[in-house]
């Protein structure tokens, strides 16, 4: 096992080395800014919340985010018309961002396996997911 600072763990994944065999200095994981927290933890070390702090000064302003209004009734939309609303919203002539889902399971191990084969992982689900897109328009049909 080879011992790093947080720091010195934060510069390897974000230079693409993986953290597999290390273990965090006793001392440094005491408290922990958030953006190195999140970079650990895509390197498959989790910061347990309590180490973890943050600055407010450093949160800057997003519009999309902070001018967000929150409504507290439940919006029931079929995947279909989640669809077609996240469609109508896209600005002409601009690609679909790609989805994120979160597969993460708190096992680290399972956790790294997973960094290390996103591609793989997103290959086998991806049938997956527009099967379920069109057994749920074929149901949506049938019913009406």
């Amino acid at each position: 096992m080879k011992v790093l600072t947080v720091k010195q763990a934060v510069v390897r994944v974000n230079n693409g080395q993986d953290l597999e065999g290390i273990v965090l200095h006793e001392d440094s994981i005491q408290q922990v800014n958030v953006r190195d927290a999140m970079v650990l933890s895509r390197g498959g070390i989790v910061i347990p919340e309590q180490n973890i702090y943050y600055d407010d000064n450093d949160i800057q302003y997003d519009e999309d985010i902070d001018e967000l209004t929150i409504t507290s009734g439940v919006v029931e939309l079929s995947w279909a018309e989640k669809a077609r609303k996240a469609s109508a919203q896209q600005q002409p002539g601009h690609p679909a961002a790609a989805v994120k889902v979160d597969l993460s399971t708190q096992e680290p191990e399972i956790d790294n396996w997973l960094l290390k084969n996103e591609e793989r992982v997103a290959a086998l689900l991806k049938p997956i997911i527009v099967g379920l897109f069109e057994a749920e328009k074929k149901i949506e049909a049938e019913q009406k």
